[in-house]
């Protein structure tokens, strides 16, 4: 995308929806995952004041889902590791009953069939797999996180970045962009709703670049 002066920004194609054709559009909400390997190696007393930590202030994941908002997406970052499937049909019903309106998961994802059966919940994965073991641990929410990129090695997603799927990919407009490109974005499909139109009905071919150009 190359509107208002804003390039890479989409999102590598290997995340991919779980059903076709599903629209996702909406704030991003970032959440920064991690397996669980480094808690082996906790100390008793490390353990007990983590616990202690969480009862008093909420585990990380409950954070998370206290962040959703109705029309936001919850965009993970766990650096692409497909172990395990980080998130499931459960969660994704929490998330959409308190306003939740899609998920992107750079990350395998699990109980798909279930997910499947959400209406309009459009659901952006790597991969899927049974396997919900392995161990994973939400370490961040609504802070910037790191997708693997198209046009560049990563996109970055900050909280109130608007994320936009469909068919052809993922593409993040950074948040203070989003009204003037949305703005550009109706322009640009009036235009392409008349020249839709007077091709549709017969428009001769050398008018048709004439008037349009390339198309």
């Amino acid at each position: 995308m190359f509107i208002n002066g804003i390039v890479n920004t989409v999102v590598s194609h290997d995340i991919k929806p779980l059903r076709g054709h599903d629209i996702l559009a909406g704030r991003a909400i970032p959440v920064k995952w991690h397996s669980l390997a480094p808690e082996i190696n906790l100390t008793k007393e490390q353990y007990d004041a983590r616990q202690a930590l969480w009862e008093k202030e909420g585990t990380p994941q409950k954070k998370m889902h206290a962040a959703v908002k109705p029309g936001s997406v919850l965009v993970f970052d766990n650096g692409g590791d497909t172990q395990a499937a980080i998130f499931g049909e459960m969660s994704c019903t929490m998330a959409r009953a308190h306003g939740c309106v899609g998920v992107v998961n750079n990350g395998f994802t699990r109980d798909c069939q279930y997910i499947l059966k959400m209406e309009n919940f459009p659901y952006y994965t790597r991969g899927t797999t049974p396997n919900a073991y392995g161990g994973w641990r939400v370490v961040a929410v609504n802070e910037p996180i790191y997708l693997p990129g198209h046009l560049t090695h990563y996109v970055i997603v900050n909280p109130g970045d608007f994320i936009f799927g469909d068919d052809d990919g993922l593409q993040i407009i950074p948040e203070p962009y989003v009204d003037s490109v949305l703005l550009k974005a109706e322009e640009i499909l009036s235009f392409e709703n008349q020249e839709r139109k007077m091709i549709a009905d017969g428009l001769p071919i050398e008018e048709v670049y004439k008037k349009f150009g390339d198309l």
